[in-house]
């Protein structure tokens, strides 16, 4: 009989010894997940930073391209003044002392509103970043400031592209941005431009 107790016994302390306790296999996952939601957290940090500055690199680009707009514009500009011509500087005021509103731009080559990608459309779905121009008069009625602004929404919920889109009127856009958590990010640029005389 003590063979068997003795039997018993080695076998019972070979088992506690053959493999991991309860304790230890949770304290092994416990410290598993929190190296992994760090490396999550840090995947999504990383994700939200490559998407902004996709953001803010394409609409740098289209501040750009409207620029351009402006100036190409600016050759329909033939008479000192009269702006009627143009489609972008018409909307610039009649008076040298008032500084321009904001306005949605509507050229007949492009659009004022672009996709994600930065690609002109018309189609409202697609609507992810939208142009807002303001131009005034300097050096008398001879050339004009024309003021770029190009923005879209901080995130992509649903509530701020209830709240403003891009045919959101520009002053709503102006006191959203001058806010203390404002819900959209902008870029804006200047150039001037100046009148083409034919000789």
């Amino acid at each position: 009989m003590r063979g068997k107790h003795h039997q018993r016994t080695r076998n019972q302390a070979r088992s506690t010894r053959a493999g991991y306790t309860l304790i230890e296999v949770m304290m092994a996952v416990a410290i598993m997940t929190v190296g992994s939601v760090g490396i999550l957290s840090l995947h999504q940090a990383t994700t939200n930073g490559n998407r902004g500055a996709r953001e803010m690199s394409t609409a740098t680009d289209l501040v750009r391209l409207y620029l351009e707009r402006s100036r190409r514009d600016a050759l329909l500009w033939t008479a000192a003044g009269n702006v009627t011509n143009t489609e972008l500087l018409v909307n610039v005021p009649t008076s040298t002392a008032v500084t321009g509103d904001w306005f949605i731009p509507a050229p007949t080559i492009g659009d004022s509103h672009f996709d994600y990608a930065g690609r002109d459309t018309a189609t409202v779905a697609d609507m992810y970043f939208c142009t807002n121009l303001r131009a005034s008069w300097i050096i008398g009625q001879e050339a004009i400031r024309v003021d770029t602004r190009v923005w879209w929404h901080r995130t992509a919920s649903n509530t701020n592209r209830v709240a403003f889109n891009c045919a959101s009127n520009p002053t709503a856009i102006t006191a959203e941005l001058a806010a203390a958590a404002p819900r959209i990010r902008s870029v804006a640029g200047s150039t001037v431009v100046r009148w083409q005389g034919l000789d």
